[in-house]
């Protein structure tokens, strides 16, 4: 199991509010890539195991399609609905997610969610 130091818990929430400043997204996430939430962060009603456990999922069929297709690594998995999205980021060994309703602000998200990986791979490989 995957635990953090007070101080990453800190860091690490710090970072997932300044990426809602930037991006309009109901629910944020850093999970492990086995689907253990780090960190969490929702508007509205969400649940936190299951947004997990099925990017999770999602990640690993996304994976094995990259892998298949010979498309070198992954960097992220876009999901659309009629009203909404999840993104998965890849973070290293973490995963950054963000889910939206807005659909003009997907392009936004993508790119907010890029940086700010970065930022939590930093963090959480030291």
């Amino acid at each position: 199991m995957f635990k953090l130091s007070p101080t990453k818990q800190r860091d690490l929430t710090e970072i997932l509010r300044e990426v809602v400043n930037y991006a309009e997204l109901e629910a944020i996430a850093v999970i492990t890539k086995e689907g253990l939430h780090l960190a969490f962060f929702a508007a509205g009603k969400v649940d936190s195991d299951l947004l997990s456990a099925i990017s999770a999922a999602i990640l690993s069929t996304g994976e094995m399609a990259v892998d298949k297709m010979g498309f070198e690594k992954l960097s992220e998995v876009i999901v659309r609905g009629k009203s909404g999205y999840i993104i998965l980021t890849d973070a290293g060994k973490f995963v950054l997610i963000g889910a939206g309703r807005e659909a003009t602000s997907l392009g936004l998200s993508v790119r907010v969610l890029r940086a700010y990986a970065k930022r939590v791979t930093a963090l959480l490989s030291k």
